[in-house]
C-alpha cells in the first residue's frame, strides 16, 4: 500500500500549492499597496487559449509483479505476469472550465496475477487467476513543453476472474468477483498533434478477497487480497 499512499500524498500536495500560491499574491497585494498606495494591482485570472477538451484512445502493454497478500502469513511468494494489455479511453478537460491538468480514463483490460507457496501442505503449490478489469480514473497531466507530459491517475476498478490455473477450476470458496484501486505516474512524448507514447509504473491493490476467509483453514479465517506492481508502455491517437 505504501506507493498507492505516496500517489495520494502527490496529488494532495500538488492541489493545497494552488491554495499556497493565491494566498501569496494578496499578501504581495498588500504589501505593494502600502509601499506605493497609487499602483493599482490586477489580480483578476487572465483565461488563455486552451487546446481541450481532447480525446485519446489507446492501446497499453505492461509486465506486472504479482501475488497475494495473505493474513495471518503462509509463506506467499510473488510471481512474474508477462503479458497484460488493455484498450484505454482518455478524456482531458478542465475541471471546473479553469484547471487544465485534469481528465478520465476508462478502457477494458486483460490481466493475470497470482502467487506461488512452497509450505502449502509441504507441497508446491502455485495458481494463476486471468481477470478482466474496467478501471475508472482521474488522469492528471502536466504539460513540459510541446513533447512531454507528466501524468498521474487513481482511482477505482471493477472486473472478473474468469480462469484458474487450479485442476478443479473455481469452487464455492472462490471470489469470481473483483474490484479495488490502483494508483501510477509515468511519463508521455508527444509526437506530432495526433500520437502520445506513454511510459507508466502503476500498483493494483484489490479488495476483493480471492478466496473466502474459510477456505485455506476450518479453524481460523485467512484473508487473501491479490496486488500487482506493474511498468506499461502505451500509444494513445487523438481522436479529436
Amino acid at each position: 500500500m505504501r506507493p498507492l499512499l505516496s500517489i495520494i500524498s502527490v496529488i494532495l500536495l500538488s492541489l493545497m500549492s494552488f491554495s499556497v500560491y493565491g494566498q501569496d499574491l494578496r499578501d504581495k497585494k498588500d504589501t505593494v499597496q502600502k509601499i506605493l498606495p497609487g499602483v493599482q494591482w490586477d489580480t483578476t485570472v487572465k483565461v488563455l487559449p486552451v487546446k481541450y477538451p481532447e480525446h485519446l484512445i489507446g492501446v497499453r502493454y505492461d509486465f506486472s509483479f504479482t501475488g497475494v497478500s495473505m493474513t495471518p502469513d503462509m509463506g506467499i511468494k510473488s510471481i512474474n505476469s508477462p503479458f497484460n494489455i488493455a484498450v484505454l479511453y482518455t478524456y482531458y478537460h478542465p475541471l471546473w472550465g479553469a484547471y487544465d491538468f485534469f481528465g478520465l480514463q476508462t478502457g477494458l483490460r486483460y490481466s493475470k496475477y497470482g502467487f506461488v507457496n512452497d509450505e502449502y501442505q509441504f507441497e508446491h503449490f502455485e495458481q494463476t487467476v486471468t481477470f478482466v478489469e474496467l478501471p475508472f480514473l482521474s488522469a492528471f497531466h502536466v504539460d513540459l513543453g510541446e513533447h512531454f507530459r507528466i501524468l498521474i491517475s487513481l482511482g477505482p476498478f471493477v472486473g472478473y476472474r474468469f480462469a484458474t490455473t487450479k485442476d478443479n477450476g473455481f469452487d464455492c470458496f472462490d471470489n469470481r468477483f473483483d474490484y479495488g484501486i490502483v494508483g501510477g505516474a509515468g511519463l508521455a512524448y508527444i509526437l506530432g498533434k495526433r500520437i502520445e507514447f506513454h511510459l507508466e509504473g502503476a500498483f493494483h491493490y484489490s479488495l476483493s478477497m480471492l478466496y473466502h476467509p474459510e477456505k485455506m483453514s476450518s479453524s481460523s479465517w485467512i484473508y487473501s487480497y491479490p496486488w500487482q506492481a506493474s511498468i506499461s508502455f502505451g500509444v494513445h491517437f487523438k481522436i479529436k
